[in-house]
This record gives structure tokens, C-alpha cells and sequence, in this order.
């Protein structure tokens, strides 16, 4: 039973509510900000968001490890991620994977196939200037036979018409600024109409996977994008900002109405990590590979209080990926194994127990009243 009393008029006041026997507080307007759509979130049931890391072919360690979480759940039928997490976002290959989990609604079984097939493009060939380059234009036909496999329209818009749906988005960087820019499947007044009515799901994801050296940049809307990457490989503070954006809260309350945040990494590579073939932008990856664990690290400091009280958590790889490239398609195995055994260790196991309690509360199909 839910219901909610109004102490004040209809624009302020405080709203004290009873759902399932919780007793939470709220201000009324706030209540009425956070009361419209999927994932709408009330005191005491909140927002489920997950963040995943760029990492080329380490990318399937992440799909790994989600597919650990949804095992936790249902282990017989694993449910899809979308219905437990109200917003997901990624980079390069996160992005990629964020795409395939929130946009398209995959289970993680359909996500894992989609992904083996796609490794294909991670296979360098020589460019015009002797350079090696991922084959952009493989890339972009293997997504869109990805959407038709999986019913849907080639060139459909990341746009997502359905308003009830997880919310989705990826990082990509404005070649000439070297800014950063977000590409959603919603609506965000401050970046306008642009790109959220014109940006198709396979450009979405070959901007967020267009690797400075790697993939041609791309060009939507008059504007070039090169990988999110440079800058944003985790991008843990981008899926923060955007849950704030969308459900108009302050940090404070976001704080408070966040149920858990889940940030999810491709392992951590040592400076042997990258082929030779790749070496004019080698340098640029091995201090990226720096950045990532550091963005990891400044957001735990910054925002303790939630991994203490087990509403954050953070699923990396510590070992066993340090020689994987971008590209090593040879290392399939070695990833799964890593990934494996890092899933076994006791700490990981008690993290992962936790993190999928968070998520089996509230979130995207509770409402207040």
C-alpha cells in the first residue's frame, strides 16, 4: 500500500509518504520532479545507474562480470539489464555494450553474441599513410546487421521513443575543441534538439568508438567526433552528472535518492598492452589507461559515504589483463579466465552479493504513490 500526505501548498511544503511499509520524507517539489517516467525515484527507492569503461577487446570482461550480476538474480532465466538499471552509460566499447544493453534492450545472452561477432573490426589494417587503422566502414555495417538481427531499423535514431525506457548514453569528443560530448537516447534541454534528433544509433556508436589512430573520425550533424576516450574512459562522473540532468537533482539529493551506482572497468593493462602495429598511438592509450583508474579512484574519495554504505561500487579486473591490447583477438580466452577468477575472489564474490540486493530494490518499476 502507498500513499502520501502534504504539509504546505502544491509548489512547496514537505510530502511524507508510506510505500511498502517505508516511511520517507520529501519535498514536494522534488517529489514531483522525480515522479514521471521509468526509474522515477523517492526517498528510500532510488536510482540504479551503471557506467562502463572504453577497452577495445577487454570490453568483453564487462559483459563478464554484468553477466555475473544477472546470474546473482535469475540464474536460470538471467533478466536483462535494462530492467534494473534506470540509466546506463559508456565509452568505446562501453559505449558500445551501453548501447546494446539500454537502447536495444538486450539481454546480456544476446549482448555476448552481438559483441563476439562485432570483434571482427578490432582487426588493424594498413591505412594510406602506412599507419593502422581499424576498418571504419567494417564497423558500421556490422552494427547495422546487429539492429537487423535483433528487429530493428538500420538507421533508426538513438533517440528512444519510448519514455519509459532505461536511459542510454555515450561519450564522444569534439575533434576540433577536444570537448566533451554526450550522445543520449533522451532529451537534455542544456544540448538541445541537434543531435538527439538527428544522431542514428550506428553513428552513436562509431562516434564513441572513433579512437584517435584507431577509426576515421566521424561526422554528425556538421560536427567531427573522435573517441570519448580522450579523456572520459571512465566516464563514472559523466553517469552522475546525467542522472542529476534527468531527475533535476541537486548532488545532495541525488546522494539520497541514488539506491546504487555501479561503475564497471575492462581490467587494468600494463605498457606491454598494445601491439606494435599500433605504436604511434600507443603513448596516447597507456596514459588513458592511467586516467581511467584515477577518474576510478578521485570519484571513491570523492563520494566515500556511498561505497561505505554500499550504495557504489566499483568491478575492475586487478589481474590477469595486463598484456591484452585493444585489439588481441588472440586473448578471448585469457580474458574470460581473468575475468573468472576475479569473480572468485572472496571480497569480489561479498561486492557482487551486495551490489545485486541494491539493485533488486526499487529503482525502475517502483513508484511513490
Amino acid at each position: 500500500m502507498s500513499y502520501a500526505i502534504t504539509f504546505g501548498d502544491n509548489n512547496s511544503g514537505l510530502q511524507l509518504g508510506v510505500n511498502n511499509g517505508t516511511l520517507n520524507f520529501n519535498s514536494v517539489g522534488n517529489m514531483q520532479s522525480t515522479m514521471s517516467g521509468a526509474g522515477d525515484s523517492s526517498s528510500g527507492m532510488g536510482l540504479r545507474l551503471l557506467s562502463l569503461d572504453g577497452g577495445g577487446v577487454r570490453g568483453f570482461s564487462i559483459i563478464l562480470i554484468i553477466r555475473n550480476l544477472m546470474e546473482r538474480i535469475d540464474r536460470e532465466n538471467p533478466p536483462a539489464p535494462c530492467r534494473y538499471f534506470d540509466l546506463i552509460g559508456g565509452t568505446s566499447t562501453g559505449g558500445l555494450i551501453a548501447i546494446m544493453l539500454g537502447r536495444m534492450r538486450m539481454t546480456i545472452k544476446e549482448c555476448e553474441i552481438a559483441y563476439r561477432k562485432l570483434l571482427h573490426v578490432f582487426t588493424p589494417v594498413r591505412g594510406d599513410t602506412g599507419t593502422y587503422r581499424f576498418d571504419h566502414r567494417a564497423f558500421e555495417h556490422a552494427i547495422k546487421i546487429m539492429l537487423v538481427d535483433h528487429g530493428m531499423d538500420p538507421e533508426c535514431l538513438l533517440q528512444d521513443p519510448s519514455a519509459e525506457a532505461c536511459k542510454t548514453f555515450v561519450c564522444a569528443t569534439s575533434e576540433h575543441l577536444a570537448e566533451k560530448i554526450i550522445l543520449s537516447s533522451y532529451w537534455n534541454e542544456r544540448r538541445g534538439g541537434e543531435l538527439f534528433n538527428e544522431t542514428k544509433l550506428w553513428e552513436a556508436a562509431r562516434a564513441t568508438c572513433a579512437a584517435i589512430g584507431l577509426f576515421e573520425p566521424i561526422t554528425i550533424c556538421e560536427e567531427s567526433f573522435v573517441d570519448g576516450q580522450t579523456g572520459t574512459n571512465n566516464p563514472v562522473q559523466e553517469t552522475w552528472a546525467e542522472a542529476a540532468d534527468i531527475w533535476q537533482l541537486n548532488n545532495g539529493r541525488l546522494r539520497y535518492n541514488v539506491q546504487c551506482l555501479v561503475s564497471i572497468g575492462t581490467g587494468i593493462p600494463g605498457y606491454t598492452a598494445f601491439a606494435p602495429s599500433l605504436s604511434e598511438v600507443a603513448k596516447t592509450l597507456k596514459a588513458i589507461a592511467m586516467e581511467t583508474e584515477e577518474t576510478a579512484d578521485r570519484f571513491r574519495r570523492h563520494y566515500t559515504d556511498l561505497f561505505q554504505a554500499r550504495r557504489a561500487f566499483r568491478f575492475t579486473v586487478g589481474r590477469g589483463l595486463n598484456d591484452v591490447g585493444l585489439e588481441d583477438l588472440s586473448k578471448l580466452s585469457l580474458i574470460k579466465a581473468a575475468t573468472r577468477n576475479y569473480l572468485r575472489i572472496d571480497e569480489t564474490s561479498v561486492e557482487m552479493r551486495h551490489c545485486v540486493e541494491r539493485m533488486e530494490e526499487g529503482g525502475h518499476n517502483a513508484s511513490f504513490a
